[in-house]
């Protein structure tokens, strides 16, 4: 990706889940816009391979979100290295499908380590380097706001991302910390390419789509740089849809025509 205008120059940034997808095409495109961007991910060897393909300004670094110890050391060498947090985007994150009868507690506990405390330990990593001020955006998502049948644990941590984001807005205004959520609808990324999802009628679920489309990563990426750049400077709190207009509403299906 070539250089754009370069509005997140001096800017330092860590991603979660930067080894693919969202995450990917996030560090991708903060990197074209001038930032130093630590790729962290637990999947060393492809988050290797996507920060060297970047080039210099980008660094990879083991991270498990769930870890708080690992947590505290990625801050610390981005901090050693002269590069303190200025923005976080907590990407990293799983799904999983089944119903509320078939999911084992594990499972469960699972969603939530991973979607829901990883962005609670992230929040309280950048709640404590950002010493200047900075930007955080979280990834809840669709499932987040609209509740749907066989993505109860999913649903229910991502719900839990946006009250995380709304209350950390409200504690970290007074340090000059922006946090902001952004709400992914169906994206074309390998999160729902798992058996839990083997039986969806993905043509029918696409018609449903107003914009009759899945999304791209870069799409989201897109609009996670509007809320971590400066270009938001007023924005706080807030969840930002990604859809295709599904959450708009419903719309009446029509009879073919004869």
């Amino acid at each position: 990706m070539t250089t754009h205008d370069a509005r997140l120059r001096d800017k330092c940034a860590l991603v979660t889940g930067a080894a693919r997808g969202i995450g990917a095409a996030t560090a991708e495109l903060f990197h074209a816009h001038g930032a130093t961007v630590y790729l962290c991910d637990v999947d060393d060897e492809t988050g290797t391979s996507v920060a060297a393909k970047l080039g210099a300004g980008a660094h990879y670094l083991h991270l498990d979100v769930t870890d708080e110890a690992q947590w505290t050391r990625a801050t610390t060498e981005m901090a050693d290295r002269d590069h303190p947090m200025s923005i976080l985007v907590n990407s990293a994150g799983a799904a999983s499908k089944a119903s509320i009868m078939q999911t084992s507690l594990a499972e469960l506990r699972r969603m939530i380590d991973l979607n829901l405390v990883g962005t609670f330990l992230g929040l309280q990593a950048a709640g404590a380097a950002m010493t200047t001020g900075g930007s955080v955006v979280n990834l809840s998502s669709l499932r987040g706001v609209l509740a749907t049948a066989e993505l109860g644990a999913y649903g229910a941590s991502k719900f839990g991302v946006r009250a995380l984001t709304r209350v950390a807005a409200l504690e970290f205004a007074e340090s000059n910390i922006r946090v902001n959520a952004v709400c992914p609808g169906s994206i074309d990324t390998a999160i729902t390419a798992g058996a839990d999802f083997a039986n969806d009628d993905m043509d029918a679920y696409v018609k449903s789509i107003p914009l009759q489309r899945r999304g791209l990563p870069l799409e989201v990426a897109k609009a996670i740089l509007f809320l971590a750049s400066d270009d938001s400077s007023y924005v706080t709190g807030t969840d930002l849809m990604i859809d295709g207009g599904t959450s708009a509403g419903a719309r009446t299906p029509k009879r073919s025509s004869p």
